[in-house]
Formats: structure tokens, C-alpha cells, sequence
């Protein structure tokens, strides 16, 4: 894919407001999965670090085998928050 055509690309399918970021995320081998321009987000995937493995398989030795982790990390003023929200099913 030539440069125009994956400039044309990303004006033709991310919306502007996100569209740098989308780039800037898969230029640098990020898979964005999905982004919106009026709620002003882009999705990705990542590989989590040693403590989200480390919660997860204390949760798999204790028997919960069925769960969804949501994981939100902020940087604010240079300092960095994370929480995760761990759901049981059924899922809302």
C-alpha cells in the first residue's frame, strides 16, 4: 500500500477527530480495533503486564474460569492510575 493510498484510507474510514491517533497506534504496530470520532476513543489491543497475568491466574487457581476483565489505565500530570473491574456472568 503506497503512502496516498493509506493516507486516502484513513480519511475515507477514521474519522478526523481520532484519525491521527488510529495512525499513529498501527504505524507502530498497535491493532486498533475500532474507534469513534464523537465519543472521541480508539480501542486497541495490548499485551497486560505481570500484575493483570498475576490477578488472572489467581482467579484460574481459585475456579473462576469464566469472566471478563475490564482494564482502564489514565495518566494524569505524569502519574499513572489503573483499575480493573472484574465481571461474573451472566454479562450486561
Amino acid at each position: 500500500m503506497t503512502e496516498s493510498l493509506s493516507l486516502n484510507w484513513y480519511s475515507e474510514n477514521i474519522e478526523e477527530p481520532v484519525r491521527d491517533l488510529v495512525k499513529l497506534l498501527r504505524d507502530n504496530g498497535i491493532n486498533t480495533e475500532c474507534s469513534c470520532g464523537h465519543k472521541m476513543y480508539v480501542q486497541c489491543q495490548f499485551i497486560p503486564d505481570r500484575q493483570i497475568m498475576d490477578i488472572e491466574n489467581l482467579l484460574l487457581l481459585n475456579g473462576y474460569s469464566n469472566y471478563k476483565l475490564s482494564i482502564e489505565i489514565k495518566r494524569i500530570d505524569g502519574h499513572y492510575y489503573g483499575n480493573m473491574i472484574i465481571f461474573l456472568p451472566p454479562y450486561d
